[in-house]
């Protein structure tokens, strides 16, 4: 007699994956307040874990230790957040004068414009008023959503020293917690992901605060050569958003060049998008293979859509965070032979 194969059909299978992927999102965009900063705690984590085990073995609890490296942790970020407002105070107070630079700039524009291209100016200025009065209610909504931003900001920036506090102080017990989830043939290879995991992490973190200093040396350096104001606020500013992959790169050069057309000439501009762009291509072919290290082996394809997803998924956190997760995901994926073709698209191809 024939035997029965108990095997579900395709579509049900792809069925439950798709409803699996999309119950994943709605939780994670709704739990977003929660998750996010429990994301950067478990990197900034790893990140200390190693200040945190050499304090132990200095006889110090485990208590006491995490609390010393979560402090040292806080200390330097408040001094980079301090350095930044100093340097952004100068700016906003220049603020008045830059938007009446950009206003004759724009009066240019719309002459030239009428010049070139025959469309007359106070039709120019008629389009502008009437784009300017239907964004009235996007801009209040806006404000409105910039206000609870500011006031979420907040809570994500206590929040985070708590849990990397607690998950140093708790790690032996989220991993007797990982390993009593599998079955005991498979402990090895739990523990095998768990060390690769760190170690890749750790990799991916470090290795990106040393390619951010690197980078904003290059970029103030390169901005005071060509003359450019606010040349240490432009530069630490593009090192931060060059932690984005590729969407950062057009950022920082987007709006180095609108302040530097407000304050200099239009060739300034050029020359200063160009060495920008210049010293990313330095960037993405020479230093970050360098400094950040090939254990992060994910391809320019799969990092880009995973930017786009952690965009919609959780904002600017979410493009932050994307790239470690998607790094131990892909170490997960190499683990696990029904995921392993998952692994193989993630990565390089060689």
């Amino acid at each position: 007699m024939k035997q029965v194969s108990t095997k579900p059909p395709f579509y049900i299978k792809l069925s439950h994956i798709l409803l699996s992927l999309v119950l994943i999102v709605v939780i994670l965009r709704t739990t977003k307040e929660i998750l996010a900063p429990v994301a950067f705690g478990f990197l900034f984590a790893i990140l200390l874990l190693p200040l945190a085990q050499g304090l132990e073995r200095l006889r110090f609890p485990r208590a006491l230790a995490a609390t010393v490296a979560v402090l040292l942790f806080v200390l330097i970020m408040c001094g980079m957040l301090y350095f930044i407002s100093w340097q952004t105070s100068t700016f906003l107070a220049d603020l008045p004068l830059l938007e009446k630079r950009l206003m004759v700039m724009a009066n240019d524009l719309t002459i030239w414009i009428d010049h070139k291209f025959e469309v007359d100016s106070d039709q120019q200025i008629a389009w502008i008023n009437e784009t300017a009065a239907k964004s009235i209610s996007t801009v209040s909504a806006f404000i409105v959503n910039t206000l609870t931003s500011l006031s979420s900001l907040l809570i994500f920036l206590v929040f985070i020293p708590l849990y990397t506090f607690f998950l140093l102080y708790y790690r032996r017990l989220l991993v007797k917690f990982l390993l009593k989830l599998f079955r005991q043939e498979y402990a090895e290879e739990v523990h095998e992901v768990i060390a690769h995991s760190r170690v890749v992490i750790k990799s991916y973190v470090v290795g990106l605060f040393i390619e951010m200093v690197v980078v904003a040396g290059l970029y103030i350096a390169a901005l005071l050569m060509l003359g450019v104001q606010y040349a240490v606020l432009l530069g630490t500013l593009g090192a931060i958003f060059n932690v984005i992959p590729y969407v950062g790169m057009v950022l920082t050069i987007i709006v180095v060049t609108l302040v530097t057309l407000t304050t200099g000439a239009p060739a300034q501009a050029l020359w200063a998008a160009v060495t920008l762009f210049g010293i990313h291509l330095l960037d993405a072919n020479v230093l970050l293979p360098r400094i950040v290290g090939s254990k992060v082996s994910i391809n320019a394809m799969i990092t880009l859509l995973g930017v786009f997803i952690g965009s919609m998924v959780w904002g600017i956190a979410g493009m932050f965070i994307s790239i470690p997760t998607m790094a131990l995901l892909k170490v997960v994926f190499d683990r696990i032979p029904n995921m392993r073709p998952w692994g193989i698209l993630m990565g390089q191809g060689e």
